[in-house]
């Protein structure tokens, strides 16, 4: 008898799993998480992640305000890189400082 199943790695395995648990309504924002630090780079991504996005605007939680003034200079650039790895329209991102 052979398996109709393909193996497959746990971290495609979690991936998927993260995915169904999020369904449609945090479907976007999760890949959006994912994304983030490819986005954005280590340093960043150590320093902010996203929160919540409703509505096309993404929310950043960001550790201070020298962090937060970074990201606010690189604002376009990075809904620009968002929108083009993710297909999921960004048309705005708040910054808010998140010290927990």
């Amino acid at each position: 008898m052979t398996s109709h199943y393909k193996p497959v790695s746990s971290q495609d395995a979690c991936k998927q799993m993260v995915m169904k648990l999020a369904g449609d309504r945090f479907r976007d924002f999760v890949i959006l998480y994912r994304n983030w630090a490819g986005v954005v780079g280590d340093l960043l991504a150590g320093m902010s992640h996203p929160i919540k996005c409703d509505k096309g605007l993404l929310y950043i939680a960001v550790s201070n305000n020298v962090w937060l003034q970074e990201l606010v200079i690189l604002k376009k650039k990075i809904i620009y890189e968002l929108t083009q790895r993710t297909g999921i329209v960004i048309t705005d991102i708040y910054f808010v400082i998140r010290t927990d």
